[in-house]
């Protein structure tokens, strides 16, 4: 099914119905069990409350994050794929990757891994950054400089804007 549901997006974004798109595969929080994976035995957010630092443990938050990565991965590919222009549709599009934990069992929201993929509007990417700014100060960034779109009241975390990704 996910070819179908790829080419959906895609055809959605070259046609120029929307510049804006959503992709999430599950909530850290979620009930949802991981059968492809070979875990059935809990629920994502069970895994990462039970024996998660423990050698088991680690492998199996390693293994769907991997999972979530290639299924990102994926999407990619499938964009640049897709002519458009000049160039192709991740090109012209920003794609974002965050998981909302840096660590599940604490719930630590601080110390993310992002990835930021595509060059609509100048943004900078191929480079490996740490940074402390907040989800809100990228997401601030991202509307404002690569999209151009004035926000009045911002993001609720956002402090100031990101220099060096646009």
């Amino acid at each position: 099914q996910r070819p179908h549901q790829t080419a959906a997006r895609q055809h959605a974004l070259a046609s120029g119905q929307t510049r804006v798109a959503s992709y999430m595969l599950t909530k850290c929080q979620s009930l949802v069990r991981l059968p492809w994976l070979g875990y059935t035995r809990l629920r994502h957010h069970d895994y990462t409350h039970t024996n998660a630092e423990s050698p088991e443990g680690q492998r199996t938050m390693r293994d769907i994050c991997r999972w979530h990565v290639e299924e990102f991965a994926y999407l990619l590919a499938k964009m640049k794929s897709v002519q458009e222009g000049d160039g192709t549709l991740l090109d012209h599009s920003c794609v974002i990757f965050a998981h909302e934990h840096a660590e599940a069992n604490p719930h630590k929201d601080n110390g993310l891994a992002l990835i930021v993929a595509g060059h609509a509007g100048g943004l900078k990417t191929g480079m490996h950054s740490k940074m402390r700014h907040t989800i809100g100060d990228l997401y601030l960034t991202v509307a404002e400089e690569v999209f151009k779109l004035p926000l009045e009241k911002g993001f609720p975390t956002a402090e100031k804007k990101i220099s060096g990704i646009v």
